[in-house]
């Protein structure tokens, strides 16, 4: 079965929205069939641009050319680099300035200077393996999920389903493309149902207050918890948005109920992974419990969970540690690699890390199980990015928040932490921070 690659009555709509000028989905396409005819003949293309226009525009085009999208872990040159040993009949489609990479290129930016439309929707057919998926690395080696245009597509639907993403919807994202998350919500939500989407780079609050004015109507925001909490942070008075979407690390209550009132909207907080995509959500301001998309189910056996779904070729064994409330909903307990012990006590790392961050004062932070270098026993450590709080006085704070066995040792205080542009923290990034402050 062939599957068109955006909705066909959204043609002459607006998709892309930047600088106060709306692109149609005719014109995107147009662009797109433009690049196409430049591309190599090769398997798999790299996709490493900046903008979401680009990254539409690539994408759609690789698949006009029966090619598969690699999605790298990080746009850095040296994650490129290694995805091109991985696949070596591979290209990469680079709108990255100032930068160059040992792997065989193509530019996209002269597509900014084309006009034209076309009326022509291309198809896919539904087995064809449209995108390679890395994982981010946070628990150690990014992992490639393969995913064929047909399973993206109703994936992708069960998600708009339970969000009420429409033709009639705004997306504004703060969060990249290259990402499970991002391409769920800001690539396959609008194109699969015609809704529009913000196509500038997006990062600082300032930045983003201008984009959400940007559109007639409020938008759904694509955000994480860190960015939210920075939002939120920055003094501004907030126009409204119709919806707040946050993923990728657990959302805090207090800043869920924060954003509400200072949004006037409902934040809603999806649950998922890159091996299947979002599963769950929740409105976490008024909910404890996940609830399971309607085309999902959970199976538990022997203490871990399988998701099963129709658009997944096979169980996804998930790396999670949940409990099941009922059939329909569950509570995150803590990743399987997170949970540790202490003097015969049990905590997720995750928790630990929601408890630091409620420390005032406290701007970022993540707790560490790991064994220094030249030691064999694992230790629980702490990064903390706080200027204006003196270790001993965050230790204080968390003594009234997590049980003392838990108190880390050492606490460090770092300038900044390894983040990547969805908030998550890659390992291997972690592991050289620690190793440069060993030394």
């Amino acid at each position: 079965m062939r599957l068109p690659l955006f909705r066909p009555e959204a043609l002459h709509q607006p998709l892309l929205l930047n600088r106060g000028r709306a692109l149609t989905y005719s014109e995107m396409l147009y662009r797109a069939s433009q690049l196409a005819k430049a591309l190599p003949d090769a398997a798999c293309c790299i996709l490493r641009s900046e903008g979401l226009d680009h990254f539409i525009y690539g994408w759609l085009a690789a698949l006009m050319r029966k090619q598969t999208l690699l999605l790298p872990p990080s746009r850095a040159a040296v994650a490129v680099e290694e995805i091109h040993r991985q696949y070596p009949d591979s290209y990469c489609l680079n709108a990255v300035q100032n930068d160059s990479i040992d792997v065989p290129q193509v530019a996209s930016g002269w597509l900014d200077e084309l006009t034209g439309e076309q009326d022509a929707v291309p198809h896919a057919p539904d087995t064809h393996l449209a995108a390679v998926v890395f994982t981010s690395g946070s628990t150690g080696q990014p992992e490639p999920n393969r995913k064929c245009w047909g399973d993206l597509v109703r994936g992708s639907r069960a998600l708009q389903s339970r969000l009420g993403i429409s033709s009639r919807s705004r997306i504004l994202a703060t969060v990249p493309a290259q990402h499970m998350y991002g391409l769920e919500t800001s690539v396959l939500a609008p194109l699969l149902t015609g809704a529009s989407v913000h196509a500038g780079s997006l990062f600082f609050p300032a930045d983003i207050h201008q984009a959400i004015r940007d559109f007639d109507d409020p938008p759904v925001l694509v955000s994480t918890p860190l960015h939210l909490r920075a939002l939120l942070e920055a003094g501004l008075e907030w126009p409204p948005v119709q919806m707040i979407l946050s993923a990728t690390a657990p959302l805090d209550t207090d800043i869920a109920e924060a954003a509400e009132a200072c949004f006037q909207a409902p934040v809603m907080e999806v649950f998922g992974c890159s091996e299947a995509g979002s599963f769950a959500s929740r409105r976490t301001a008024r909910e404890k419990d996940w609830r399971l998309y309607d085309s999902v189910s959970l199976r538990g056996e022997s203490g871990r969970f399988y998701l099963e779904a129709g658009y997944l070729p096979s169980p996804v064994l998930l790396e999670d540690h949940l409990e099941l409330t009922d059939s329909r909903h569950f509570r995150f307990l803590g990743r399987q690699q997170d949970m540790i012990k202490v003097a015969g006590k049990r905590i997720s790392l995750a928790e630990l890390n929601k408890r630091l961050l409620q420390v005032p004062g406290v701007r970022d932070g993540v707790f560490v199980w790991r064994a220094l270098e030249g030691q064999r026993t694992q230790r629980l450590m702490a990064l903390v990015v706080a200027p204006e709080i003196h270790p001993d006085s965050i230790r204080q704070e968390l003594l009234a928040l997590i049980d003392p066995v838990f108190l880390p040792r050492p606490l460090l205080k770092v300038d900044r932490l390894p983040r990547n542009l969805t908030g998550k923290l890659p390992r291997a990034a972690l592991d050289a921070m620690l190793q440069e402050l060993g030394r």
